[in-house]
């Protein structure tokens, strides 16, 4: 599974838990915040693709440890059977219009204590 967006407040969070530095942290934004490609990142500050990447592999570790859990929407490249894909996608939607926030954290909470029940019938 690889992450692929984050909202800023997250990023920032999980960013003040490394030890990259300011301009690390700046190039990791540009892509897992901003949408940005690591290769054209690189390019407009002069560094190597792989500089960039290496910067959003700590964050993107630091996402996967993390038992916080942000508030904001991210993006995830995820395999999924298509069944449970489909269902997903139409949550997400679903979700994403709500104007109700109270009611979007009840049915996150929801979900999250359905996948932890799922995962443990898993082993």
């Amino acid at each position: 599974m690889r992450l692929k967006r984050l909202t800023l407040q997250d990023f920032d969070r999980l960013a003040d838990g490394t030890r990259l530095k300011e301009r690390a942290k700046q190039l990791a934004r540009e892509v897992l915040v901003e949408g940005g490609t690591p290769t054209g990142v690189a390019a407009r500050h002069g560094m190597t693709p792989q500089r960039v990447s290496l910067a959003v592999g700590v964050i993107e570790k630091a996402y996967f440890e993390d038992r916080e859990g942000g508030f904001g929407w991210v993006s995830l490249d995820m395999d999924l059977p298509e069944k449970l894909a489909l269902q997903l996608d139409e949550l997400v939607k679903a979700l994403k219009e709500s104007k109700n926030e109270s009611q979007v954290e009840q049915v996150t909470e929801l979900l999250v204590n359905a996948v932890a029940k799922a995962k443990t019938q898993l082993g």
